[in-house]
């Protein structure tokens, strides 16, 4: 299998996890877009696994809110796409995190209901240790914005084994000025009890707001007005479990800034902050995108072991057949082509897209010229040089600039 140096691989998936976007990974490196795109699969594979791999949790503080996003089209041009695929439209990404190791503890996609909160609020819950009596091991305190579905949710999932702190946030119409302000502008916010023994000073969305930043910054789908959008729900999974992956083992916190004592002084000192899976209990070391990389490559060599396994078919006894030099007819290598409308001929190699093996991109079509078999390169151009002396030249897919520069190796 034709696969690129590992240090350039760990180069490309690290600006990926940073937000650049695949095209710019193309551009940048100097490798085809299909290289890139491989690249984030088997890695975004990986990184949902590892995502539901998470699990018995002790966490006594949740932050939970969701972001909006879109797959393939906006949700109101949605009716003009011929042929949208699974998913297109309007995406709420739900993102849940320990307000005190940073953890991003599970995401879920969809739609901005009821169904989609609870279905969220349950796999919040499946992260968290429970005891043998079926409560949580540490009793969780979860806070969410005012959105009215995380009310029935919370029952659903939580019951009366956690607490539930509201975030009541409050927007005015009119800017500062008294003009109409697109959206609404923010002026305050109320706290108030959802369930159980609520916590005031802990009932805020202040971390998990600026996580939402976070991924928009680190994610290249998430930003406005671009044409970086994702193209399929996959995709957008894969990236975003990717990054939460990057940001909870291989992201470094800035150090906190100094705290006020007692005496109202600032202390000159600033505290430096673990990564949130040191924080949380799941890992012993910082992971460098190199680890991240080599645990994916494991992930989709077993799969592929296992893939290949499930499809062989019974072993059956040998058929031997007998067969001589004479019945050996080789392939052509490259093929000319020679256009009847433009007068011209082309050197294409044999598996080239263009080509095809002589049939073209547009077998069966009506011919605008013929294909002639070769059987080296050297025949191959000196043919096209001796049917069109002023108008002869190589594909630039297969053998030229393209070729040469890495898009379609």
């Amino acid at each position: 299998m034709n696969r690129k140096p590992q240090d350039l691989r760990i180069r490309m998936l690290h600006c990926l996890c940073e937000g650049m976007s695949q095209r710019s990974c193309e551009r940048i490196f100097e490798v085809s877009q299909n290289t890139v795109a491989k690249l984030f699969a088997e890695v975004g594979d990986w990184a949902i696994e590892q995502m539901k791999s998470i699990k018995n949790l002790r966490v006594a503080n949740i932050q939970a809110d969701e972001l909006h996003s879109f797959v393939a089209a906006k949700e109101k041009n949605l009716s003009d796409m011929i042929d949208p695929p699974e998913g297109a439209g309007r995406v709420w990404t739900y993102l849940a995190m320990c307000a005190d190791s940073k953890l991003i503890l599970e995401y879920h996609l969809g739609d901005q209901d009821a169904l989609n909160a609870s279905k969220f609020l349950k796999k919040v819950a499946g992260k968290l240790e429970r005891s043998p009596d079926g409560g949580f091991v540490v009793r969780p305190h979860l806070a969410t914005d005012g959105l009215k579905a995380y009310t029935k949710a919370f029952r659903n999932a939580f019951g009366a084994d956690a607490d539930y702190g509201i975030l009541e946030k409050q927007y005015d119409k009119q800017d500062k000025n008294g003009n109409k302000a697109p959206g609404g502008r923010y002026i305050g916010a109320n706290r108030k009890k959802g369930s159980g023994e609520w916590r005031v000073e802990d009932t805020h969305t202040s971390y998990i707001e600026r996580q939402n930043l976070n991924l928009r910054m680190g994610n290249r789908r998430f930003n406005r007005k671009t044409n970086a959008f994702s193209k399929t729900l996959l995709n957008h999974e894969r990236h975003i479990a990717m990054w939460a992956v990057y940001h909870n083992y291989c992201w470094i916190p800035r150090p906190m800034r100094p705290r006020l004592r007692p005496d109202g002084t600032r202390s000159s000192q600033w505290i430096k902050r673990d990564p949130a899976a040191i924080a949380a209990g799941l890992a012993t070391r910082l992971w460098s995108v190199a680890d991240m990389l080599a645990m994916a490559d494991d992930y989709t060599a077993e799969r592929r072991l296992m893939e290949a396994e499930q499809g062989e078919e019974p072993p059956t006894d040998p058929i031997l057949i007998e067969v001589s030099d004479d019945d050996v007819v080789l392939a052509p290598s490259h093929w000319v082509y020679s256009s009847h409308t433009h007068q011209s001929t082309k050197v294409h190699k044999a598996e080239c897209a263009f080509c095809r093996d002589g049939q073209g991109r547009k077998a069966g079509a009506t011919p605008s010229g013929v294909w002639m078999p070769y059987y080296s390169l050297e025949d191959a151009i000196a043919a096209s040089v001796a049917i069109q002396p002023d108008d002869h030249s190589i594909c630039n897919v297969c053998l030229g600039d393209y070729f040469k520069r890495g898009y379609y190796s």
